[in-house]
């Protein structure tokens, strides 16, 4: 018995230029003069093109179902949309995509200008001069600097500076630097820690913790606020009054009826 062919595959067929007749529930693949069409079983054009032509391409239906599938194996087929953006904007019913030679190795990205900067972004560190190349007038380029100011992103490539806004449509290739990188970790910063241990590195409350010496469960005065005795590595306190060293620096709070907290615990004027 034989299996029914999947979408996929079927489409798959489509775009290396199989005219064959293929069919399944949904799709169907026929042979029209010198052309190789994409239809649905209803005969809605989807897809057609010229793919044993010495340079092949196709075009494909901007508005269907099927659309964001079609796109994105047309671009693993190293078809590539050149002017999508401005045939959406004028209402055209069908995109061209042209067939592009593409390195071994690397992954075709169509997207906004803001996806390839933020892509840069994430791992310029790591990247090697080829990780990543930019589609220049029919050429890859590799790039070796981005800059984003302001709604414009500038791009350093070997044939000279690019210019791009935010939302235009660009397309690059990627080494799967995001897949075989390992992830970027910033340097730990060293700091010093208290003496004593902050309370919530404990579950226990101000009015939990352990029996303190007899120096520091003095009564306090009126007015002065009663700090825990592990705290006082970071809050100094006098009527009315708290001294707190912070990362930053010292911080002086003054006023009636001050409450100390660090965490979730909480130390309140007598």
């Amino acid at each position: 018995m034989k299996t029914a062919i999947d979408n996929i595959t079927l489409i798959n067929k489509f775009l290396t230029g199989e005219d064959s007749l293929l069919a399944n529930r949904e799709l169907r693949v026929e042979k029209a003069l010198d052309e190789t069409q994409l239809l649905t079983t209803q005969g809605i054009l989807l897809a057609k093109g010229r793919l044993t032509h010495r340079l092949p391409n196709i075009v494909i239906r901007l508005k269907s179902d099927y659309w964001g599938l079609l796109h994105q194996l047309a671009l693993d087929a190293c078809f590539i949309p050149l002017h999508i953006r401005q045939a959406q904007l004028d209402g055209a019913t069908f995109a061209q995509y042209d067939h592009q030679n593409v390195p071994a190795g690397y992954q075709v990205h169509c997207e906004d200008a803001s996806a390839f900067w933020k892509t840069w972004w994430i791992n310029h560190r790591k990247l090697q001069l080829m990780d990543m190349l930019l589609l220049c007038n029919k050429r890859w380029y590799p790039v070796k600097q981005m800059l984003c100011d302001t709604g414009t992103i500038y791009v350093k490539t070997w044939r000279g500076e690019q210019t791009l806004s935010i939302s235009e449509p660009v397309i690059w290739l990627d080494r799967n630097t995001q897949e075989h990188r390992r992830p970027l970790t910033l340097p730990r910063r060293k700091r010093q820690e208290p003496a004593v241990a902050y309370p919530y590195h404990t579950d226990l409350s101000v009015e939990q913790q352990p029996p303190q010496s007899s120096q520091s469960l003095q009564s306090p005065q009126p007015g002065q606020i009663m700090v825990p005795s592990n705290l006082r590595q970071v809050i100094k306190a006098d009527k009315n009054r708290l001294l707190v060293h912070t990362v930053l620096g010292p911080v002086i709070i003054e006023g009636q009826n001050l409450t100390c907290t660090l965490a979730r615990k909480v130390a309140k004027a007598s």
